[in-house]
Formats: C-alpha cells, sequence, structure tokens
C-alpha cells in the first residue's frame, strides 16, 4: 500500500469511528469552467480546423471548428492544454486552473519528425507492436536499471470530506461545522463539490537511489502542516514525502492501497489489457504514441486510461491510470494516478533513463452503508535537480527515511508574531516562496490552496472539533497524549477472567517531546479476583537513531499464559489482548527482570543481547519431578526459576520503516524474507533451577504470485537438547476461541502439544477475487477466497517425557497432561474462507485432518474482523 494512503485510509476510519456514521450523498453542486479560443498555425497565423484541444491529465478534451474556434466546458480544470492535428506538431499550453472563464490562443507549429518504424503483424492490434517495442527496451528507459540517481522533491497533500448524507447532517459535531463553514466562502474540489477540508501539507525532500545493492534514502527537509491534530507531524512528514507516490510503470505489478495492480506496460500486459492505438501526438518535445488501455475484466485489480509511448526511443512519457468503479477494491469511489516523465542525462550528454518529473494522485474514499461520509485525498509532487550516477556510500542509506530536526514548521500569520520569532517566520516564508517559484511551479501552493488552509484554521477553533481530534486519535492509537506522557494503551485496560475476576489496568510512555535519547513505560494492573497487584517498568536510552542502538532495562510481575509470547504469536497484540478474557488456561504468575542491548550495526540487520531472569507458579496442576531418573521416587515441586542470557540476530534486507517519536515501526518488507535467529542459554546463577541450550528460528515472507494472488507464509523451528520441564520446551499456539488468528492453530487446544524439537508452516493465500470476479451472481459482492494450512513436525523425546510427574497434585487432583508428537506423523489443518463480506467480514472453514481423539473437534466455523481495501 502506497504511505499516502495508509495514513488517508487512518484519517478516514478513525472519522467514521467518532461519527458512528454509515451510504453517500452530495455536498453541493458542481462548478463549471470554460475555457474557449482559437487554435492557430503559428507559421501562418491562420486557424486549424478540426484540431484536437484537451486537458492535460484528465480526458476531456474538444474539438475545433472550421475557423479553428473552439469552446471546452468541464467541472475539473487542470493547469494546461494540450492541442494536436494531423500536420502539426503537439504543444501544451498553460492556463490559469482557478479561472471560472477565460479565452486563450493557441499557435501550433507545423510537425516535422520523423517517427521510428513498428512492426504490426498481418491482422494484429496495431498497438501490440508498439508495446513490444516498450518491454524492448526496457533496459534503456526504465529508471531502476540507473547505476544511482538523487533529486529535490516539491509535494503538497491534502484530506478534505466530501460526502455528508442528510442523516449524518443532524450529528452534532457535523451541524456545528456546517454552521462554521456557512460564514465562509466554501472551497470545492476537483469535481466541483463543496468540501471541508481536514488537512493540508507541503514537503520538501531529497531522494536518493542506488541499484546495486538496492538501497533508498528520502531526507525530509521541510514540511508544514495544517489540520486536524490526529497524527503526529512527524508520522505524516514521513507519509506524504516526495517518492511516496513514485510508482514505476515499467515493474510487472504497482502496489497501490496494499493490492498489487498489474500495470499496463508489464510483462503480462497483453493478458490483462485491451489496448487502442488513439493517434499520435506530442507531448511537450517527444512526439509519441497514445494508447488507450481498459481491463479485460472490470472486477480484476486494474487501471484504465491513456499513455503516451516516444515514437523514438519507445519510452513511457505521460500516463493516465485510474481504477474503475467495478474493481474488486473497497471504501475506493475514485482513484486516478497521473505521471510525466522526462528523459535523464549523463554527464556526457546521453539519455539513460527517463524519471518522473510530476506525479498527481486523487483517491476518494467512502464508508459502508448508507449514511456514511467520503475522504478525499490529493497529492502533486514535482521532482527536479536530477544528479546521476553518483552512488552514496552504502551507510548512507541506512535509514530508509528521516526527518531533519528542523523540518518542522508551522504557517502561523506574521501579525501574530513578534520579535525573533516573525523574523524567523519571515525568513520561512521566503524559503517556501523561493521552493514554491523554482521547484513546485505550477502545482505549488494556489490561491485556492490558501482558501483551504484558512477554512481548516476556522474549523479547529471549534471546541467540539478539538474534542473530536483528541477522542479519534484515543481510539485508533489506544493512547492519550498529554504533554510529554501518553497514558494507555486502552485496549489493555480492562479484562475479565476467571482467575483474576475483573481485571483493571493503566499504564503511560514518554514521547519525543520528553526526550529524543529516554522512553519510560510503566504500567499497574489489579485483579478483584486474585487481589494481587500487578506491575511493570522499562527504561531504554537511545544511543544512536542512525543505527538504532538502544540500552535498556525491564521488571515486571503480571499473570502470563504459556504459549503467548510475543514471540509465539508474531506479535498479534490484538489476539494477546482477546487472550485475557474468558477462561484462563495455562496461566501462571512470572516476576521478571531483564537487561538488554540492540543494535543495527548493518542496514536490515538487527541485533539484540540480553540477560534475565524469571520466576514460574503455575495457577493450573501442575509439578515436575526434580530428579526424573528417580522416577515416582523422584522429588516433585510445581515452580521453577529461569535465568538466563540470549543473543539473536533479525535479518530483514529490504524492509522500510517510519519513525513515530521514539517508535521504529516497520512498514512493508519489500517481499523478501524476514528471518529471526536466537539463542538462549539457562544457567544456575542468579538462582536458575536449570542449565540448558535452546535454538529457535522464525521468518516470514509475502509472495506475490500475479493473477492468482499473493501468499504468506510463516516457518518456526526450535531444538533445545536439554532435559527440562514442559513449559521450557517449546509450547504449540493453539487457538480454540471463535475467533480465526492466522499463523496460529486454530483447531488445537492450548499447550495442547510440546516439543523440544519442532518445525511449524503456517501457510495463507488470498486469491484476490481472481475466481469470484467471474462468478455471475457473486462478482458484484467483492468477496474474495482464502486458503490456509498449517503443519507440525515436532516431539519430545524420552527424557524430557520422563520430567512429567504423572502422580496425583493432591489427592484426587489429576496434573495438566502435556501431549507429545509423533516425530513421523506431523499435525496438520486445512482451511477455506470467504473474506470481504460486508467489506468488513472473514468467515473461515478449519479442518484438523490428524490426531483426532475421542472428544476432539475435526472441524469448526470461525469468524474475524478485516479492514482492507
Amino acid at each position: 500500500m502506497s504511505k499516502l494512503y495508509y495514513i488517508t485510509f487512518w484519517l478516514f476510519i478513525r472519522l467514521l469511528i467518532c461519527f458512528c456514521s454509515t451510504s453517500i450523498s452530495a455536498l453541493a453542486q458542481q462548478t463549471t469552467y470554460v475555457v474557449s479560443g482559437t487554435v492557430i498555425d503559428a507559421r501562418s497565423g491562420e486557424g486549424i480546423p478540426f484540431a484536437s484541444v484537451a486537458l492535460v491529465g484528465r480526458n476531456t478534451g474538444v474539438t475545433s471548428d472550421e475557423n479553428g474556434l473552439f469552446t471546452l466546458r468541464t467541472s475539473r480544470l487542470t493547469d494546461s492544454l494540450y492541442v494536436s492535428s494531423m500536420g502539426f506538431g503537439v504543444k501544451r499550453f498553460g492556463i490559469d486552473k482557478n479561472k471560472l472563464i477565460q479565452q486563450v490562443v493557441l499557435r501550433v507549429p507545423p510537425a516535422g519528425k520523423v517517427l521510428q518504424e513498428v512492426i504490426v503483424r498481418a491482422g494484429e492490434n496495431p498497438a501490440w507492436g508498439i508495446l513490444r517495442n516498450v518491454r524492448k527496451n526496457l533496459e534503456k528507459n526504465d529508471r531502476s536499471r540507473i547505476r544511482a540517481y538523487e533529486y529535490d522533491s516539491y509535494a503538497k497533500t491534502s484530506i478534505s470530506l466530501t460526502h455528508i448524507s442528510d442523516k449524518l447532517r443532524s450529528n452534532p459535531l457535523i451541524k456545528k461545522v456546517l454552521q462554521v463553514m456557512a460564514t465562509k466562502d466554501s472551497v470545492v474540489d476537483d469535481l466541483g463539490r463543496k468540501i471541508m477540508p481536514l488537512m493540508m501539507t507541503e514537503s520538501v525532500s531529497k531522494y536518493y537511489y542506488r541499484e546495486s545493492p538496492e538501497r533508498r534514502h528520502e531526507e525530509i527537509l521541510k514540511t508544514r502542516l495544517k489540520g486536524m491534530d490526529i497524527v503526529e507531524p512527524e508520522i505524516i512528514s514521513q507519509f506524504v514525502g516526495g517518492n511516496a507516490l513514485s510508482y514505476n510503470f515499467y515493474q510487472n505489478y504497482i502496489r497501490v492501497l496494499g493490492k498489487d495492480f498489474a500495470s499496463p506496460v508489464g510483462a503480462d500486459w497483453k493478458g490483462w489489457y485491451a489496448m487502442y492505438l488513439a493517434d499520435t501526438t506530442r507531448i511537450g518535445d517527444f512526439v509519441c504514441y497514445e494508447i488507450q488501455f481498459d481491463p479485460k475484466n472490470k472486477q480484476d485489480l486494474l487501471f484504465t486510461g491513456k499513455m503516451w509511448i516516444d515514437t523514438t526511443t519507445f519510452a513511457l512519457t505521460m500516463i493516465e491510470a485510474k481504477v474503475g468503479a467495478e474493481a474488486n477494491l473497497n471504501y475506493v469511489r475514485r482513484m486516478e494516478l497521473e505521471q510525466e516523465l522526462e528523459p535523464a542525462l549523463d554527464s556526457a550528454g546521453a539519455m539513460i533513463g527517463w524519471m518522473p518529473v510530476a506525479m498527481r494522485t486523487t483517491v476518494e474514499l467512502y464508508g459502508v452503508g448508507k449514511n456514511s461520509i467520503g475522504a478525499l485525498a490529493q497529492q502533486v509532487t514535482r521532482n527536479g535537480g536530477f544528479i546521476l550516477n553518483k552512488p552514496k556510500p552504502l551507510s548512507f542509506y541506512d535509514r530508509p527515511v528521516s526527518v531533519a530536526d528542523t523540518a518542522k514548521t508551522n504557517a502561523i500569520p506574521l501579525e501574530e508574531l513578534e520579535g525573533e520569532s516573525k523574523e524567523d517566520a519571515i525568513a520561512e516564508e521566503l524559503y517556501w516562496a523561493a521552493i514554491r517559484k523554482n521547484l513546485g511551479a505550477a502545482d505549488s501552493l494556489s490561491v485556492a490552496d490558501r482558501k483551504v488552509q484558512g477554512m481548516i484554521d476556522t474549523l479547529r477553533a471549534v471546541p467540539l472539533v478539538r474534542t473530536t481530534e483528541v477522542l479519534t486519535r484515543i481510539a485508533t492509537t489506544g493512547w492519550y497524549r498529554h504533554g510529554p506522557i501518553d497514558w494507555g494503551p486502552y485496549p489493555y485496560a480492562i479484562a475479565v477472567n476467571n482467575i483474576e475476576g475483573l481485571r483493571l489496568r493503566a499504564g503511560f510512555r514518554t514521547n519525543g517531546t520528553f526526550s529524543k535519547t529516554m522512553v519510560i513505560r510503566a504500567y499497574a494492573a489489579y485483579g478483584t479476583a486474585d487481589a494481587r497487584f500487578k506491575g511493570g517498568f522499562e527504561y531504554d536510552y537511545i544511543l544512536s537513531r542512525r543505527k538504532w542502538t538502544i540500552i535498556g532495562a525491564r521488571i515486571a510481575y503480571d499473570l502470563e499464559r504459556l504459549g503467548f509470547t510475543p514471540e509465539l504469536i508474531n506479535g498479534n497484540k490484538v489476539f494477546y489482548a482477546f487472550s485475557r478474557f474468558g477462561q484462563y488456561r495455562g496461566g501462571y504468575y512470572s516476576s521478571n527482570g531483564e537487561l538488554f542491548v540492540r543494535t543495527e550495526p548493518l542496514k536490515g540487520v538487527m541485533l539484540t543481547a540480553a540477560i534475565g531472569d524469571r520466576t514460574f507458579m503455575p495457577t493450573f496442576p501442575f509439578h515436575y519431578r526434580t530428579q526424573p531418573d528417580l522416577d515416582h521416587n523422584s522429588p516433585t515441586r510445581p515452580d521453577f526459576n529461569d535465568s538466563y542470557w540470549s543473543v539473536e540476530a533479525r535479518l530483514s534486507r529490504k524492509e522500510t520503516y517510519i519513525m513515530d517519536g521514539n517508535e521504529r515501526i516497520p512498514v512493508s518488507t519489500k517481499r523478501t524474507p524476514v528471518i529471526w535467529l536466537k539463542y538462549t542459554h539457562g544457567h544456575h546463577a542468579f538462582g536458575g533451577s536449570f542449565t540448558y541450550n535452546r535454538y529457535s528460528f522464525r521468518a516470514f515472507q509475502t509472495l506475490k504470485l500475479g493473477k492468482i494472488g499473493r501468499s504468506s507464509y510463516v516457518v518456526q523451528a526450535g531444538f533445545t537438547p536439554s532435559r527440562l520441564p514442559a513449559p521450557l520446551l517449546f509450547t504449540h499456539t493453539g487457538n480454540p476461541t471463535i475467533f480465526f488468528a492466522p499463523n496460529t492453530f486454530n483447531r488445537m487446544q492450548f499447550y495442547e502439544f510440546v516439543s523440544d524439537r519442532f518445525v511449524a508452516v503456517h501457510w495463507q493465500h488470498n486469491f484476490e477475487g481472481i475466481l469470484f470476479n467471474r462468478l455471475p451472481l457473486i462478482k458484484k459482492l467483492n468477496w474474495r477466497l482464502w486458503a490456509n494450512a498449517d503443519v507440525l513436525w515436532g516431539s519430545r523425546q524420552a527424557p524430557n517425557r520422563r520430567v512429567d510427574a504423572p502422580e496425583d497434585v493432591k489427592p484426587g487432583l489429576r496434573p495438566t497432561v502435556f501431549g507429545s508428537l509423533d516425530p513421523n506423523i506431523p499435525y496438520i489443518e486445512a482451511g477455506y474462507g470467504i473474506s470481504n463480506i460486508f467489506k468488513l467480514l472473514r468467515i473461515q472453514v478449519v479442518h484438523r485432518l490428524n490426531y483426532l481423539g475421542p472428544r476432539t473437534d475435526r472441524f469448526a466455523i470461525k469468524g474475524g474482523i478485516e479492514f482492507s481495501f
């Protein structure tokens, strides 16, 4: 998913939650723009009859009459026109996109460029020969083949509400906002509809790329934000940088909104698209073939639009790509991608590729049901100052995105400032004026944009809006920010289970306002049934952000559960929160302390070393033999102390991430595996009960499989050659709840099986509508088919099984039995299901194929909630 629309969707969902809304009605009528004039021969001065006049970036145009006169009416106006006619060159003309009515004279030069040869086979679509040449010249034109490049970027982003239903207008917040808006000049979108602005940002960045090994780095130099205080400005600046939407259409698939769209110039263009050679026109200095493309199946994740191919180099010079309303995509009413490219020249003046110089992206989102709101996100980007084939040292690319300390600026009116602050503000204004003139050009801040900023200031002055900002942040992040402290997370605040009764929890963490180097986390909890206080404290010190080096210490006392460590449940925090409700099987009280150091010496290689100590006191009937060789004569006990040290390596070669204050959040792994390797050594120091060695491995990856969808897998393995009680071995994560949890065993009971050596494979495949899109009665529902399989090979050797104490814990109380797998027979589950039901629900059927006891359920239907485009 592209960065901009992750953040757009976050904002949109937050608004849906706060307004409790669910269909869409237009807010106001459209505005009509009129551009009229004459197309004339630049040499003779005579009118050119039947010339094509069209808006650049829009599929809107007219033809001049016999005297060269034309009148173009549209509800959406861009900043330029292009004109073409047989026998004449093609030229682009600038217009004022803010004027409702304007007249222009368009002087077009005679044509004089010879086209390259295109081989068209008998009975063949003439566009096919052109597309074959595009693929043939990939090495010369695709910018990803350039050894290294860097450039400057200016990006402008806006997010607004576009639709408010009659029912939603009765909402007190919306009613108040509409009253305020009525006192101001209205703001309209590119379709001429009145909108409610939420946010507008400008950013200036420097983007760097290195081809071998492939590395990227974007440095956010300046940002200016006007908008609702829902997301931290630092996060927004990383999402809306100049390269956020720099799609490369030469790739086979374009990753947009978390989905893989087949490119119209990708390797399989012929299988996905119907192509039409429409015209030969001039784009800037280049005579181009104009090719229209449409999806062969409208429900597939494909584009419709136009592209212009240079007739000399067969390079993509401009493309307008839209997503149709029938595509299997949620919450998207309209999506348009536009890109202009120009040739890049090396130091000798030779062309070595084509670079994107302008990008425009528009996405209109909507909710579910009859009374939902809609949101519009737009971004325009201008690139310039290209420098080619001057790669930086590899260490320069260690951080994919960095934000300069002086990046954030606020657009505060000068009249509200005085003294030194006013002088700084004047300097900032001069900086932005120069950027807009030299880099942003026609796409920089306009009069209409300034009106939008004024509207945002007006809306944020409404007290009810400020309250909504706070509630929205809490509802979606789980934290309430008050100065340097974040209070929460609120999903963990309340739980009810059979051991603790009503569990109440409160906690906090410090943020970047408190310190850029220190992070403090703490929480306290209390259970009404066990009448015990629990809590935890952690202190981290960030030694280096560039190498992400941290030292820290943590202590805690709490009720935990076998098989529910973050490592075993793959970091599924929601699953962890829900696990505290209901019957708390496998619970144990634990006091633990740990010292750790973490660093990333090389990009994608994270090393962690830790030393710690923890106790185990079970709440379920359990004891183990302390001298298992004595068999039934061995003493037993239920608790133990585990002292250990560990080293871990995490390898993620192409992972990208963003910074949220002092938190580093992974965003994408670029489809390469992420691998963990860990070694743990238990010892008798600090009162440890056992000496042991433990080896762990985990890997996950997402695989793009073209037409048949996308697969993901998680592989886990572990081995301990030591003799230990079952809770210190590998407890496999079962999930007997009604909720489907990926990467667990959904038909296995909690701690049903324990192993001292194992390999587990969890696989899921999303067919992305490839099957349901072709079923007449189902395709309009936009359902998506899933399949999953979970396989576990494991065993517990005889010395470890003898540690189990089968005798009653006390008279009449049988001990908990931990099962073991046959090393020759893997445990297997398989499932299939449908997601995107009502654009929200997933139903998964799971079959347990073996290890079937008398009371074992072979099959279950489970549900889940998924937000997905």
